[in-house]
């Protein structure tokens, strides 16, 4: 008899291989997607903690309309011309800003800042990613509210 592996037993071994593989998968997306939104609720967190800094220096925050985080990201990095401002009040590498300046969520979607705001009564500005789905207003809208 020459010894080796049978064809049978590969497929075997393929098939136990396939089966782990497919239970294992979901838990990895979902641990995945649970990252990613961690990733932007710090980001959320660090931008209000930045902002606060800046309200302490400037006397109150910065305008915008809500249509992205631009704003953001001129007053907070700067420099800006106030004798006032004692920034940079953070720190934002390359990758997390696109082309036109917005700060990106984990998703590369601009993080969206609005102030003043009247939608929600326990903040005076609003921060907020559009989440994984990338559609404003659904339920999984990660904001500072």
């Amino acid at each position: 008899m020459k010894k080796g592996i049978s064809l049978i037993e590969i497929l075997v071994v393929l098939v136990i291989i396939s089966i782990i593989a497919s239970f294992s998968l979901p838990a990895i997306h979902k641990a995945r997607l649970k990252g990613l939104i961690t990733k932007t609720k710090t980001t959320i967190d660090s931008l209000e903690a930045a902002l606060s800094m800046y309200e302490t220096d400037m006397g109150d925050y910065p305008e915008s309309d809500g249509t992205g985080s631009k704003v953001l990201y001129q007053f907070l990095v700067g420099p800006i011309e106030n004798e006032n401002w004692k920034g940079p009040y953070i720190r934002l590498r390359k990758v997390d800003i696109d082309k036109e300046g917005n700060i990106l969520d984990a998703w590369n979607n601009p993080i969206i800042y609005q102030y003043p705001q009247t939608k929600y009564e326990n903040t005076p500005y609003i921060i907020f990613s559009f989440g994984p789905d990338g559609k404003k207003e659904t339920k999984d809208d990660i904001g500072n509210w």
